[in-house]
Formats: structure tokens, sequence, C-alpha cells
């Protein structure tokens, strides 16, 4: 077996925070190594010597500055003329700090669907916009008014014209034809009404997506209408539950961007930027290729290799000594891209590091999914098969922040 890292064996790791002893011990303890030190005084403050209000106030305003100095720094990357990626990377693997729109420009940066060149984004905006327009209008379709057109543009036509209003009078509510503009508005009713389900059911805690106004509806509205679309322009792969969730951030931090004109198309550039992010995840999505070398499973498979090779007497306690299948919670956490482990707002912090490796987002992925295994090892080595899974499966409550550093020293 392979040796343990003694960092992995710190209760730090753990959510649950240590009492400290009563009386010193006699000697010194060794030195932790720098990760489990930095982890210890963010997580666990009663192991910090005299941890008084006014250590809190100046390590939250240490933090505020940070934060402040990194929002000038990307503001700076920002506005070159031509954007340096890496430097970016750099920055919002840090976090970006919620600001002045940062993370939604960064973001569509990150994901590709903002050009490098700086002078190029309002050219590229309006003709990704104006596509989008056009989904919109060519594929949610009524059926009535489709009808109307055809008859409408026949009109002046002679002959063909003839035939044309024939195939239009033909086409009504009782056609079964494939080609019949009814028959395909029941079957997107069908799609319509999969995607309203889960759409309904998307964040019920915020007012964003469950609010009493009627900004949520029209958000909720806008999550629909992008779902929609993708799966019409994706026949192979159409809409599968759990897309809402990956949907949800991305609308939500450009509908909440303070420039007028890019909330306003937010729905236009959610969808791009989410055609973009699905392209690394698309096959886990597909029932068809499940049991592929670029299925899901395979994807969970090199989760628990990871895990072996990065704590082996974890991984055989898990896999061998309880048996608990690697599916039971990886493949929500890999499908749904860590989206309903956690609060939201620590969703966004997780998302900026995931968009921001240069590696692709699903290499960071599955480290951050193997470091949230090893943050709660103690725990997992003393559960049994229940207590395990069901603390996978409902992670607890802990600093972001520590799983992100530990994904980082988990890379190959």
């Amino acid at each position: 077996m392979s040796s343990v890292p003694a960092w992995l064996n710190s209760s730090s790791f753990s959510p649950r925070a240590r009492s400290p002893p009563e009386t010193p011990p006699e000697t010194p303890p060794p030195p932790r190594p720098p990760l489990v030190e930095a982890l210890v005084e963010r997580a666990d403050p009663l192991m910090q010597a005299g941890s008084s209000g006014q250590q809190e106030e100046a390590t939250s305003h240490d933090v505020s500055r940070s934060e402040s100095s990194r929002a000038e720094q990307l503001q700076a990357e920002l506005e070159k003329p031509r954007i340096d990626l890496n430097a970016l990377r750099q920055l919002a693997t840090q976090g970006i700090p919620d600001s002045g729109g940062i993370r939604a420009v960064v973001w569509k940066l990150l994901l590709g669907y903002l050009p490098r060149i700086r002078s190029q984004w309002e050219e590229e905006l309006a003709k990704k916009r104006e596509q989008y327009a056009q989904f919109s209008q060519e594929l949610i379709v009524n059926p009535s008014e489709k009808s109307r057109a055809s008859e409408a543009s026949d009109g002046d036509l002679p002959s063909g014209g003839e035939l044309r209003r024939e195939s239009v009078e033909g086409d009504h509510p009782l056609a079964s034809g494939q080609a019949s503009v009814w028959h395909q508005f029941f079957q997107d009713t069908e799609l319509w009404e999969q995607i309203d389900r889960d759409v309904k059911r998307t964040h019920p805690d915020l007012p964003f997506f469950n609010g009493a106004d009627g900004g949520s509806n029209e958000n909720q509205g806008a999550l629909g209408r992008i779902l929609f679309i993708f799966a019409k322009l994706n026949p192979g792969i159409k809409y599968v539950q759990g897309m809402n969730e990956v949907l949800a951030p991305l609308l939500y931090i450009f509908r909440t961007d303070p420039d007028d004109k890019n909330k306003e198309h937010a729905e236009a550039d959610a969808f791009f930027c989410f055609v973009e992010l699905l392209s690394d995840f698309r096959d886990h999505f597909c029932q068809q290729l499940d049991n592929s070398e670029v299925g899901i499973r395979a994807t969970i498979t090199r989760l628990s290799n990871l895990l072996k090779q990065r704590d082996e007497e974890l991984w055989l306690h898990l896999n061998v000594k309880i048996q608990i299948n690697p599916q039971f919670y990886a493949f929500r956490w890999i499908t749904l891209l860590l989206t309903q482990e956690f609060d939201f707002p620590d969703c966004l912090r997780l998302w900026d590091t995931l968009l921001s490796n240069k590696d692709g987002p699903l290499e960071i992925l599955l480290r951050l999914c193997c470091a949230m295994v090893i943050c709660i090892r103690t725990r997992l080595l003393g559960g049994d098969f229940t207590d395990n899974l069901k603390l996978l499966q409902n992670y607890p409550s802990t600093d972001i922040d520590g799983i992100i550093v530990t994904a980082d020293r988990l890379r190959l």
C-alpha cells in the first residue's frame, strides 16, 4: 500500500470543529505542512491562539483588500487591446470578486464566447445575439401563425402557390404526417412540459429563480427557451434532466450584470456559453455512450483511479471494505458540475476555478471531486456503508477554498 501523505490525515479536513487542549503539550507538535496550516487557520478558528474579534476583523479586512486588489488586476487585464488568457486564468482561478460585472465578462472570455481581441467584442456579440433571435423565431413556432404566414406568402403565386395552399389547408391539428407543423407542435409540447417541470424546480430557495415578482417568471422563461432551443438544435442529445442546473449559474451571472445592454441580451449570451460549456461534457448526457470510453461511467472510473492513486487507504476503505460504488455519489457531482453540492455563492466560486483551468474543465472537475472525498477522509474512515453514503450524497458544509487548494495539490 502506498504511504499516505501526513497532511491528508489531518482532522482539519473534517468540518467538525475541534476544541483546543486544556493544557499545552509538554513538547511542541511537529510543524504542519503549509497546506494544512492554511486550512486549519481558515476552517478551524478554535485551533488559532487567541482568536479574538480583533483578529477576525483584521482577517476580514485582509480578505476584502485582497479581493479589491484582484478586481483591479482583472479589470486591468480586461482593458488590454488583446486579452492575455493565461494571466486571466491565473487571476480568475483565485476567485472573481462579485462587483462591476467582472465575472460575467471573464466567464465569457474563458468559455471562448468573446474573442481575445477587445475591438472585436461588439461585432461578435451583435452577430451572436442576432443568431439567437433567429433560432427563437424559427424553432419556437405557433402552428396557427405559421399557417397564416404561409398563406399570406402564397397569395400571389398562380401554380406553385396553389399546391402550397393545398398543403397548408391539409395541415390541421389532426394531421398525422411527419411534415405537419401541428404534428411537430405536439411533439414540441411534450418537450416543453419536460423542461418546464425541471425549470420550476431550479434553485427553489433563490428569489432570482423562484421569487414572488415577475422577474423570476421571466428568468424561468429564459431558462426554458434556452433549453428548448438547445434540444431542437441537438436532436442526438435533446434535453436531459439536470441541464437546467448547469445553465442556471450562467443565466444568473449574465442577467445580474450591471451593464444594461448585456443584461438585456443575457439569454442569448447564456445560450452560447451553455453550448460551449456542454461541449466538454455532452457525452455524459448521452445514454448511448454511458459504457463507452467517453461516457459517464468511464469518467467516474477515472475519478476512482485518481483517488486510489492519491489516497489508497481511503480508496480501499470505500471501495473494498464497505463497497460504496462511486456512481452512487459521483454521478451527480460530475454531470451537474457540483451545482447541487454547495450553496449557490460557493458554486459560483468553484466555477471560477472550473472555467479557468488551462487543461479544460473536466480535468479540474475530477480533481475537485477527489478533493471533496479527501477533505472528509477522517469521517469516511470512521464510517460504515450507510453513514458514508449519506455523507457523500449530502456533502457537509465546508471550506470551499480548502477544497480548491487540495484539488490543486492533486495535480498530476
